[in-house]
């Protein structure tokens, strides 16, 4: 009885040990996988960002279909993060073109979305997504563009109040609802869209400055805090 469990701990550390290796050699499969995508050599590229969704799965212990956010550390991570929303991104739209593969193509949008929301890349990603749209390259235009608003509407990031009041401050919170509510209306959706790609990385770039901080945070951060109670007061209006 003592051999064989002996024995099946030596087998189970030899699936560890595989495992790991396979894991530290994923960078690896991922850029094959991406030099295939830019020479636009298909079959190749999915089989080798397969390998790599695989190799991450096999280290998390989970099917490929189960693998979220939830299983990374979105500081230490952030890269990775970054990384496995492309890979979605290449294989939704590699799957798009056979009409068969739809279905696969729009669980890879799904989760693209999830890779992607509320984190500091976001804007960067939407862009992507709205240009790929507007060049009208997509087969299946109706879940591209289902996915873009996903993205545009349940994002919770609100990056700048986030960085002055903290993520699960009162103002941030309101500003998130405040977000919610001008995302229903096409003028709040172009709003956003500059809020992420041009107002949060200029924030960012100006809090290196020790004159922003002194002068012109506390300024925003007055701004911000109104906003968030005037967004606050007009939902119990309405209510």
């Amino acid at each position: 009885m003592t051999d064989n469990k002996k024995q099946d701990e030596k087998e189970d550390k030899k699936i560890d040990e595989g495992i790991a290796k396979v894991y530290r050699e994923r960078l690896k499969l991922l850029k094959k996988g991406q030099e295939y995508s830019a020479a636009d050599e298909i079959p190749k590229s999915v089989e080798f960002y397969s390998q790599y969704l695989n190799a991450l799965a096999c280290y998390f212990r989970v099917e490929e279909q189960e693998l979220n956010p939830k299983l990374f550390d979105p500081e230490t991570d952030l890269a990775e993060l970054f990384l496995l929303s492309h890979v979605y991104w290449d294989l939704a739209k590699a799957y798009d073109r056979s009409p068969n593969l739809h279905r696969e193509s729009i669980r890879c949008l799904e989760q693209f979305v999830k890779f992607t929301s509320g984190y500091k890349y976001q804007y960067a990603n939407a862009r992507t997504m709205k240009t790929f749209i507007r060049k009208r390259l997509a087969h299946n235009p109706k879940a591209f563009k289902d996915a873009f608003e996903r993205i545009q509407l349940e994002s919770t990031g609100c990056f700048i109040s986030s960085d002055l009041f903290g993520p699960e401050h009162e103002i941030t919170n309101g500003l998130r609802e405040f977000k919610t509510i001008m995302i229903k209306r096409k003028l709040g959706v172009y709003l956003t869209e500059f809020y992420y790609q041009k107002a949060c990385p200029l924030y960012f770039k100006l809090n290196k400055s020790l004159l922003f901080q002194r002068t012109f945070k506390p300024l925003l951060k007055l701004s911000l805090a109104c906003l968030s109670k005037f967004s606050s007061k007009r939902d119990k209006c309405r209510s």
